[in-house]
């Protein structure tokens, strides 16, 4: 049986194109740090310098990662 064929017989489109192992780790890796992030801010009603301290990481890093995910801070204020 050829490779097409195994594809095929997968259910699988000669063409179709799936993500790698690599970028599915990654994604993985951005949902943990996004989820973890926002458990943070939850706890500390928003503060971000405290969020950063529980996460262990610079307050510099925390802010960029926030603005990466699109996280607001403000919305954990009103909890």
């Amino acid at each position: 049986m050829a490779s097409g064929e195994v594809a095929r017989a997968n259910g699988m489109r000669r063409n179709e194109v799936h993500p790698s192992l690599k970028e599915i780790a990654d994604c993985a890796a951005a949902a943990a740090e996004r989820q973890a992030i926002c458990v943070a801010l939850h706890a500390t009603h928003g503060n971000k310098s405290e969020a950063a301290r529980l996460l262990r990481v610079d307050y510099k890093t925390l802010h960029v990662k926030i603005k990466q995910f699109g996280i607001s801070a403000a919305q954990f204020r009103q909890s």
